[in-house]
C-alpha cells in the first residue's frame, strides 16, 4: 500500500511533464495544442493597421484561411506590437514567429541586392517596379533570401517617398540647403540628401513625429499614405512630389517551417501571396492618391515639380550611383540586370 502511494505521485508528475512538453512543442510549431488539425501562424510588422501594406497582409491571411478551409490561420500583428522591423525579421529567421514583414531598406544586412533597389530613380514608375519584382531581379532576391533562412511570400507595395517638411516650400534641390532631414539607416538615402545640400539625420520611425514636433529634424522622406496614416500631417506644412526613392515591403516565412508544411499547404500560401499582391497593388495606389488629396485638404502645400525641375532633382543625385554601384554595396552586375529587365540604361535616367 505504501509503495502504491509513493509511485502514484511520480506517475502523475511524469504525465504532467509530458503534457507540458507536448504543449510547448505545439506552440513552438505554431500549432494550437487544443486543435492539432489547425496550424496557427503569427505575422509581425510595424506599419499602422490602416496602411496599404497592412491591408495586404490581412488580405493574405484571409485568403490563406479561406483556401485551406480553416486548416491554416494567420494572426497578424501591426503597429510594431511584437517588435520593430529588425526584431520581427530576426524573430522569423530564428523561428520565434513564423512570418514577418519589413520595408526592404531594412533588409540590406541579409543581401546587398536590396541596396540596388534603394538607388535614386532606378524605378521611375510603378510599372517598372512591378516588372522588376515579378521578373528576374525579384527571382534573384527570392533565391538569395532562402540562403538566409527565409521563404519570400510576396512583396507588398509600399510606395514612393516624397520630401516633406515644416520649414519652407521646396521646389528645386537648392531649396533643401541646410534642412535637417530625417532618414532611415540607408546609406544611399543619406547620400541623396547630402547631394541635395541638407543634413540627413537617421531617426527611428517611432520617434519621427516627436523629432519633427521638437525641431530635432525639420523634414523627412516618406510616402503620402504612411505619413497620413501616422498623422504626420499634424507636424508638417509642405510636401514636394519628387519620387526620389521607391520602397517595397517584403513578407517572409521561416524557411524551415515552410519546408515542413505539406505541399498542399505550401501551394496555398504561395497562391494566397500572389493573389494578395495583385489586390494590394490596387489598394496601395488608390490609398496613396487619397492620402495626397487628404494632405491638400488638410492644408499641406503640395508642390509637383515641372519636367525641367524633375530633371534637376534627378541629375543632382546621379553621383550617388557612382558612389554606391560598386562591388560589395550595390552589385554592378545586379544593377545591370535590373536595367536590362526594364529596357533602359543609367544614361536614360539622368539625361
Amino acid at each position: 500500500m505504501t509503495l502504491k502511494k509513493s509511485i502514484t505521485p511520480i506517475i502523475i508528475g511524469l504525465i504532467f511533464i509530458s503534457l507540458v512538453l507536448l504543449g510547448n512543442s505545439a506552440l513552438n510549431k505554431g500549432v494550437d495544442a487544443d486543435d492539432s488539425d489547425t496550424i496557427h501562424l503569427r505575422l509581425g510588422q510595424v506599419k499602422a493597421a490602416s496602411h496599404a501594406v497592412s491591408l495586404g497582409i490581412d488580405k493574405f491571411a484571409e485568403l490563406v484561411e479561406e483556401k485551406s478551409n480553416g486548416e491554416i490561420v494567420i494572426e497578424t500583428f501591426h503597429d510594431g506590437l511584437i517588435g520593430n522591423d529588425r526584431e520581427v525579421i530576426e524573430s522569423a529567421q530564428m523561428g520565434s514567429i513564423e512570418l514577418a514583414s519589413s520595408s526592404t531598406p531594412n533588409m540590406t544586412s541579409f543581401t546587398n541586392y536590396f541596396t540596388a533597389w534603394d538607388l535614386p530613380y532606378i524605378f521611375e514608375t510603378k510599372e517598372e517596379v512591378y516588372t522588376a519584382i515579378d521578373g528576374k531581379p525579384g527571382d534573384i532576391v527570392r533565391e538569395q533570401m532562402e540562403n538566409n533562412g527565409f521563404k519570400v511570400i510576396f512583396f507588398p507595395d509600399y510606395g514612393y517617398r516624397q520630401i516633406v517638411n515644416n520649414e519652407r516650400p521646396i521646389r528645386v534641390p537648392e531649396d533643401m540647403e541646410g534642412l535637417k532631414i530625417r532618414t532611415t539607416n540607408s546609406r544611399i538615402e543619406q547620400a541623396d540628401f547630402i547631394q541635395y545640400g541638407s543634413n540627413p539625420t537617421p531617426v527611428a520611425w517611432s520617434e519621427v513625429f516627436t523629432a519633427l514636433q521638437q525641431g530635432t529634424v525639420e523634414g523627412e522622406g516618406n510616402s503620402y499614405s504612411l505619413l497620413w496614416d501616422s498623422k504626420h500631417q499634424e507636424v508638417l506644412d509642405y510636401a514636394t512630389e519628387v519620387n526620389y526613392n521607391y520602397s517595397s515591403d517584403i513578407v517572409v516565412m521561416n524557411l524551415e517551417f515552410f519546408n515542413d508544411l505539406s505541399e498542399e499547404h505550401q501551394q496555398i500560401i504561395m497562391e494566397a501571396g500572389a493573389e494578395a499582391t495583385e489586390w494590394q497593388r490596387v489598394i496601395a495606389n488608390e490609398n496613396d492618391e487619397k492620402a495626397k488629396q487628404d494632405f491638400i485638404d488638410y492644408g499641406i502645400e503640395v508642390y509637383e515639380p515641372t519636367e525641367e525641375e524633375m530633371r534637376e532633382w534627378k541629375q543632382v543625385v546621379e553621383p550617388v550611383w557612382d558612389q554606391f554601384v560598386v562591388e560589395g554595396i550595390a552589385d554592378p552586375e545586379y544593377v545591370d540586370i535590373i536595367l536590362d529587365t526594364l529596357g533602359k540604361t543609367k544614361e536614360d535616367i539622368f539625361e
